[in-house]
């Protein structure tokens, strides 16, 4: 190990920081399904991301923790929205034909970790 890098894990040992690895796994709070979000987080998703190209996907495709086809082009989460529902920081979305549903995609692993629908944005008003 080359001087720097080993002086410089003395010092992250000494200051009690550790390497840990991220887990991706999608965990929802007590009740909630998904990703745990909120009915107001879910209208701000919908609001900002429901007016992106629509694509199509296969209805027994959408599902939580299904896999998303290849052929489904994700976009990036609106940076303001990124910033109110910190969360969202890791994922993309894609928007159903029908403008009804966003899901939130996981794109390591292409699998759907919510879903957002045009219901969803109405009862949180």
């Amino acid at each position: 190990m080359r001087p720097v890098a080993a002086g410089a894990l003395l010092a992250l040992s000494m200051l009690g920081v550790h390497a840990q690895s991220v887990d991706r796994s999608v965990e929802s709070a007590p009740g909630m399904p998904g990703i745990g979000l909120t009915p107001v987080q879910k209208r701000i998703i919908y609001e900002n991301t429901s007016g992106e190209r629509q694509q199509r996907v296969p209805e027994e495709q959408v599902s939580l923790g299904a896999p998303i086809p290849d052929s489904v082009i994700l976009n990036e989460m609106p940076v303001h929205v990124k910033d109110e529902i910190g969360v969202l920081r890791d994922f993309k979305f894609a928007v159903l034909q029908d403008a009804r549903s966003v899901l939130i995609v996981d794109p390591a692993q292409r699998k759907i970790v919510d879903i957002v629908t045009r219901d969803d944005a109405t009862k949180a008003k």
